[in-house]
């Protein structure tokens, strides 16, 4: 059992853990990976796509990452999701480079998150990538002893990287967080970025000492037992992602016997894929994994989204527009231009940013930085009038779910949009279906559900299906206002 399950991560592993985990991988690949058998390997592969974890691509012999591997990153993801979501922009924001978080794996590092520099010449992070050269601060913040507080430089070629280790309450190096920058603009930069992750790193520390200590879990409906040894392990897995604990209250939890569970427990530990607190005995998800739902999300909605988005504009024949956040800008992803009458039509937004104010997913996109956050993160360029008033709309979306929004730079048009959710829960993009006023604003009803059903889907395709709660936190429609810096 032991060694069909520790193969079995390494497929897992082989097949999620790359920048762009849709693309399909042919078995033979797969087998050169893992050191096994054609056959061993192929065996694998069909039971881990019977449970959903990868899932058959159209070539013959190819997979790809599957549903349920999505979910088990952002269950996994999302306790500390809105620490890593708020403190990369804020990172980005105040350095204007390259934020870079990884996460330990077999002597590197993975990228499991990532917020690009808004520069020209910049130096490229892509989650997913896994980073191997001893010379860089992202592994050797991992590898100083005694050093939990110190900050790691590295120059390697013209890039320089400026890292800290993020250390768990038990003591576990979990992670490395970095900015990236050239050469000829980190010796201005240097000291103001020591500081900032100084301060990012005590903000991660806080997030996981709460992680370790997470509240009783809901009571969910207790499954059968599985009698494959694949399935009962993804059960223990999903069980440690949801709250960390012990052996024994994992039994609980999935109904196994202690004896197997903790036979199950001891493979998975063994293959990297959970660990144990040596004090506690308190089992915990390899943070690598997080970046499986992140590295998956642009591809999947590329895949996805442009069917989603061409059906929706077709039906309620208005525009349609796909937007996430790129630093604090919207970014279009995905777009169906409608014609809007006779001799009219819209300008394409595809892959042009736009500053957060103004557009038209802005609002929405911002709905998950708390009343604090968004007073630090907005951009300093705008007004008290323009920040109010964009904050009234973070909080009206909150509310309703949908916002209906006249353009600000430029008049006649409308637009409504409802937030888009990942598999961590947490806020990934925006739906827009926009229009004519006058049109838009004649049928609201009917646009504002077209708006939440295209979110919805486009949800279900990121896997937020699964997703755990987002931690409740202080929410801008009932908080005070914060006065622009």
């Amino acid at each position: 059992m032991s060694t069909r399950i520790e193969l079995a991560v390494a497929v897992l592993r082989a097949v999620a853990g790359r920048v762009d985990p849709t693309v399909p991988l042919p078995l033979s690949r797969l087998t050169a990976t893992i050191g096994a058998s054609l056959s061993t390997t192929s065996r694998l592969c069909a039971e881990l796509a019977e449970v959903g974890l990868i899932e058959r691509a159209e070539a013959y012999g190819t997979f790809r990452v599957g549903a349920r591997a999505i979910s088990l990153s952002g269950r996994a993801a999302a306790a500390l999701g809105p620490t890593v979501h708020y403190e990369l922009h804020r990172l980005a924001q105040d350095t204007a480079e390259t934020v870079v978080l990884a996460a330990p794996e077999d002597g590197g590092v993975r990228i499991t998150a990532s917020v690009a520099s808004g520069w020209t010449l910049h130096v490229p992070a892509a989650v997913g990538d896994r980073i191997d050269d001893p010379r860089r601060a992202l592994v050797r913040a991992l590898s100083i002893d005694g050093a939990d507080e110190a900050v790691v430089e590295s120059e390697t070629g013209r890039a320089v990287e400026i890292a800290v280790a993020l250390t768990a309450p038990d003591g576990r190096r979990v992670g490395v967080l970095a900015v990236a920058l050239p050469v000829y603009r980190a010796a201005r930069a240097r000291p103001r970025i020591r500081r900032l992750l100084a301060d990012a790193r005590r903000a991660f520390e806080r997030s996981l000492d709460r992680a370790h200590r997470p509240p009783t879990p809901e009571p969910e409906p207790r499954p059968s037992v599985p009698d494959r040894a694949i399935e009962a392990a993804v059960r223990v897995v999903e069980t440690v992602a949801r709250a960390p604990g012990s052996a024994s209250a994992v039994a609980a939890a999935t109904g196994m016997r202690g004896d197997r569970t903790r036979r199950l427990v001891d493979a998975l530990v063994r293959t990297g894929l959970l660990s144990r607190d040596a004090e506690t005995d308190s089992l915990h998800v390899d943070p690598a994994i997080h970046a499986w739902h992140r590295a998956a999300f642009l591809p999947t909605l590329a895949q996805g989204g442009p069917g989603r988005t061409s059906a929706t504009a077709q039906r309620v024949g208005a525009c349609v527009f796909v937007t996430t956040l790129v630093g604090m800008r919207s970014f279009t992803v995905v777009e169906h231009i409608e014609p809007l009458g006779e001799g009219l039509r819209m300008a394409p937004w595809l892959g042009r940013p736009h500053p957060l104010v103004g557009s038209d997913g802005g609002p929405t996109l911002a709905m998950d930085f708390d009343a604090a956050q968004l007073a630090e993160l907005f951009p300093r360029r705008h007004g008290a009038a323009e920040y109010a008033r964009f904050v009234r709309r973070v909080g009206r979306v909150r509310d309703e779910g949908t916002l209906t929004m006249r353009s600000v730079d430029e008049f006649g048009i409308t637009s409504v949009s409802a937030p888009v959710r990942d598999a961590a829960g947490l806020v990934a993009a925006a739906a827009c279906i926009v229009g004519a006023t006058e049109d838009v604003s004649a049928r609201l009803p009917e646009l504002r559900e077209a708006a939440r059903e295209l979110a919805a889907a486009l949800s279900r395709d990121l896997g937020a299906t699964y997703a755990a709660s987002i931690p409740a936190a202080d929410r801008m429609g009932s908080a005070p206002i914060p006065s622009v810096r």
